[in-house]
């Protein structure tokens, strides 16, 4: 019979990988020595911006300032999976990059580098990636959202659908209008956070797709987050450095 000592041994060698990443990052005390602003590194305080300036660029219609209801977005915003594959408008398009990610100084100036999520240290780490199937005057590609100019940039066209299909176990992601990949350039927080930055990364792309929920309900879009797909594939597709940034999270945006 185990006895409670070789019981306790037994349970820390089942922890998953999960379990051990996270109490390897846990805090256990704080230092009573702070470090002001002004000595902060400039990786600390700089907002750094990816962008492709040598591929074509469509820019984007300003977005709509329509009066949303939070509490009915709430309400009615679930998974949807079922859509009618019919184009996206624009307009639309615009409206739910913007709003989810984009900079507020466009249109609230005095914003300064502030967008429509938290992030830790105000890092911005994330980066977004439209693969648009269908839609309005938008040619299908695969895109980089440049948050500067709100507009999209072309990164990859040539059977891509093809390429990206194979990446998900998801036959239903064929009806959508848009996957919006979301990738994570990790040495932004990490530089700051260390491994803890981590958290804060997932911690973000938890606050931008609940954006990306509720403003595409208010948009009489349907939304899913997928969990399921190839992450080295993507990475691979969107000629990624597998050090520097990875796929993180995929959501699928339809009409209804």
């Amino acid at each position: 019979m185990k006895n409670d000592k070789t019981i306790n041994i037994l349970k820390k060698l089942e922890l998953s990988s999960s379990i051990k990443f996270n109490n390897s990052i846990k805090i256990k005390n704080f230092s009573k020595t702070k470090t002001s602003y002004s000595a902060w590194p400039e990786q600390w305080k700089k907002v750094y911006y990816k962008a492709y300036p040598k591929f074509p660029q469509v820019l984007l219609p300003d977005p709509a300032r329509a009066r949303w209801s939070l509490d009915d977005a709430l309400i009615k915003r679930k998974s949807q999976r079922e859509f009618t594959k019919k184009d996206i408008k624009i307009q639309d398009l615009s409206t739910l990059l913007y709003f989810s990610s984009g900079l507020k100084e466009l249109l609230f100036k005095g914003s300064g580098e502030r967008r429509f999520y938290p992030s830790a240290g105000a890092r911005y780490p994330l980066e977004i990636y439209p693969v648009i199937f269908n839609a309005e005057s938008i040619k299908p590609a695969i895109y980089h959202y440049h948050v500067k100019s709100h507009s999209l940039e072309e990164i990859y066209s040539n059977s891509f659908v093809a390429q990206i299909i194979k990446q998900f176990n998801q036959p239903w992601i064929r009806k959508s209008s848009m996957l919006i990949v979301v990738s994570a350039v990790f040495e932004r927080t990490d530089n700051k956070y260390g491994d803890r930055g981590l958290r804060h990364i997932f911690t973000e792309y938890g606050h931008y797709a609940q954006n990306i929920y509720l403003i595409s309900q208010e948009l009489g879009l349907g939304s899913c987050s997928i969990g399921g797909f190839i992450d080295d594939g993507l990475n691979k597709l969107l000629d990624f450095d597998p050090i520097d940034e990875s796929v993180i999270g995929v959501i699928a945006i339809g009409t209804l």
